[in-house]
């Protein structure tokens, strides 16, 4: 009996702490029960639409994006104010989390996916396609 419950209590253990290294952006939407709020500036790095080949970084030069924790995503650039929002859905049921972002105005719009989460810490967030196929990648770095 106490072996059973011993290799009961191993198997909660090692499936706990097997957890993603990503943490995600919090906010208060209730989509999200990370802790980690991500609050710097950020640029667009690399932004490539439909494959590849297709590489639309520059049409995001000058832009400076802050995620808010009110699910708030305001894009500046040469003064003027943008504010799109995200909503984060954790992974769930062998599914990777998602992080979606909608804006209204253009380019931004060009941004709009519900995008799938690769990496995001203090300095960095890298999201790509689900589709695999596809090769869509956006990624910010701290400005």
């Amino acid at each position: 009996m106490k072996t059973t419950a011993s290799l009961i209590l191993i198997a909660v253990i090692i499936i706990t702490s097997c957890t993603r290294n990503t943490t995600t952006p919090k906010n208060n939407n209730g989509n999200s029960s990370n802790s980690t709020s991500v609050t710097e500036n950020f640029i667009i790095t690399k932004f490539t639409d439909n494959n590849l080949s297709e590489n639309k970084t520059a049409d995001f030069y000058g832009y400076t994006f802050v995620f808010t924790s009110d699910g708030k995503i305001n894009a500046l650039k040469n003064g003027v104010a943008l504010t799109g929002s995200y909503t984060e859905k954790p992974s769930h049921e062998g599914e990777g989390a998602k992080l979606n972002i909608i804006f209204s105005n253009a380019p931004l719009n060009e941004l709009n996916k519900n995008w799938q989460i690769n990496l995001i810490s203090d300095e960095t967030i890298h999201l790509s396609d689900d589709d695999a196929s596809s090769n869509e990648v956006l990624e910010f770095t701290v400005q």
